[in-house]
């Protein structure tokens, strides 16, 4: 009797729920004789790997998982985990920073931290050592206009953050949290409007 792809995905997962890892394993990898980016069979045949001590094996398995949806949380956390787990950690942070771009990173209790006016720790801040943002994700945390954030740099109401090789302006997370406090205290009016409200160093 013929199964679908999808039943027979549910009973890799089933098998490998119940410690049947050789059977899991063998479905997974027929999943993947047919369907060679199957991404749920991808990320799972990596778990196993992983849990045989294959971390780069397993790392190559999340890195296509992601590719081929790049939409899933659950892929995206084990690819980071692996890259930080072989040490690879300037890479990490290039990953990440690709996840924070499709969304995938977004924390919706920030989104409602930000929306009831409570401000956001120096240690939530900085969780990401080292880590920056453009200014295009700038806006999008802060929840304005990428033209209107270009306004509060020209204007001096929020200080010029360092920048690249390449130019481009790179925010360190501490500086997003108080561009957050900034428009909590003046609001999203532009800076041209409002000139009253002043930068604060945190």
């Amino acid at each position: 009797m013929e199964v679908t792809v999808s039943e027979a995905l549910n009973i890799g997962i089933d098998a490998q729920k119940s410690g049947r890892i050789l059977e899991a394993k063998k479905i997974y990898l027929d999943i993947l004789l047919n369907f060679p980016s199957h991404p749920d069979a991808l990320h799972n045949l990596g778990i196993l790997v992983l849990n045989k001590g294959d971390k780069e094996k397993a790392h190559n398995y999340f890195k296509r998982s992601v590719a081929a949806n790049p939409k899933v949380r659950q892929f995206w956390l084990s690819y980071l985990n692996s890259l930080v787990e072989l040490g690879r950690i300037e890479k990490a942070k290039q990953v990440f920073m690709q996840a924070e771009d499709i969304g995938v990173t977004n924390d919706p209790f920030l989104k409602i931290r930000i929306a009831l006016g409570l401000m956001v720790t120096q240690t939530q801040a900085t969780s990401v050592d080292g880590g920056s943002l453009s200014t295009k994700e700038v806006a999008a945390k802060v929840k304005v206009h990428r033209d209107t954030l270009l306004r509060w740099l020209r204007n001096g109401s929020i200080p010029e953050p360092q920048r690249d090789h390449r130019g481009w302006r790179k925010f360190s997370y501490a500086e997003v949290a108080a561009i957050i406090a900034f428009t909590q205290r003046n609001g999203t009016i532009d800076a041209e409007t409002k000139q009253t409200g002043q930068w604060v160093s945190l």
